[in-house]
């Protein structure tokens, strides 16, 4: 391979640096009479789960308990059509109280209700939300047991209409990594996670907003935020150069996985920890205020545009 050429490029318009990416970002705020934002709510039992928005991971849950927070999918709605919603469910080998489970169970549950609501009426914008479908997980001629019950992994994939009035680049022209060699793309993605790595390290802002700007502005765009949302994601990112205690970690207990049909690919870490579970292999410590120690991941999900032999970031 050219290493004289980086293995992440971008295809931003301006030149982004770490002095006007908050500008830059602030101006691609853009508003509308109907913001339709999409969502869903779980319900699950005896189970672990990830949740994919056309086969790209929007939330992972490692933990105990159930969750009452919605589920935003925009970010990877980028334009109006055909949709699909993956989650996948794997064992939950921990609990609070009581032993934990090397398989799904017979009591295994996972409900999903997907709502729409206009983002832009925040009076009455939940008042006026619509279910527009529910999904049970499937259960075996009895009516009851887990179809998955005594397994490692169960996967289903639903479908919704979506109406958005934003129209992003998707992922349509951009390479299939999947025929890629392995050893290949694994070896170009390595260099690719190595140089935000290093970046990171080195404590070069510049380079980490203007390679992250295009994904930066598509999540402005898809989920209707304004500034000051803006302002605390900008924080946010700022934090890993400004924040004498952070620390990455190496780099290091990782696989490839492919998403978004082979068109994105990632490095995931491979530790059974479930604080550590499918997240990033980019990530670091720090100190919170309390002098407790905090982990923050930084996801990295790389695309190829057609005609491109080097990544972006999506």
């Amino acid at each position: 391979m050219d290493n004289t050429v980086p293995p992440i490029t971008d295809s931003n318009k301006e030149k982004i640096t770490a002095e006007n990416a908050l500008q830059n970002q602030i101006k691609a705020i853009k508003r509308y009479a109907d913001e339709p934002l999409y969502y869903i709510y779980v319900n699950h039992e005896q189970c672990f789960f990830q949740v994919l928005v056309n086969d790209i991971p929007v939330f992972n849950y490692f933990e105990d308990g159930g969750i009452m927070s919605p589920i935003i999918l925009n970010n990877y709605i980028s334009h109006s059509g055909k949709q699909t919603i993956t989650y996948k469910l794997y064992p939950q080998t921990k609990r609070t109280y009581g032993e934990g489970f090397n398989t799904l169970t017979p009591y295994t549950k996972f409900d999903v209700k997907l709502y729409v609501r206009n983002n832009a009426d925040t009076v009455n914008g939940f008042d006026n939300q619509k279910l527009l479908l529910t999904n049970h997980a499937a259960t075996k001629t009895d009516g009851k047991s887990f179809i998955g019950d005594g397994k490692d992994y169960y996967e289903y994939t639903l479908a919704f209409e979506a109406k958005v009035p934003y129209k992003l680049k998707g992922l349509e022209d951009s390479e299939d990594l999947a025929k890629i060699a392995p050893a290949e793309l694994l070896k170009k993605t390595e260099l690719a996670y190595k140089y935000i790595w290093d970046i990171i390290n080195n404590k070069k802002s510049s380079e980490y907003f203007r390679l992250k700007h295009e994904a930066n502005t598509n999540q402005i765009i898809s989920e209707y935020v304004n500034s000051e949302f803006v302002k605390e994601s900008f924080l946010e990112d700022e934090f890993l150069f400004k924040d004498a205690s952070f620390k990455l970690e190496p780099l290091k207990d990782y696989k490839p996985i492919l998403y978004a049909n082979g068109k994105v690919v990632c490095l995931e870490q491979t530790s059974e920890d479930l604080r550590l579970k499918r997240e990033s292999s980019i990530w670091g410590k720090s100190k919170n205020e309390k002098g407790g120690t905090e982990a923050t991941f930084i996801k990295l999900y790389l695309h190829i545009p057609k005609g491109k032999d080097t990544f972006e970031i999506l």
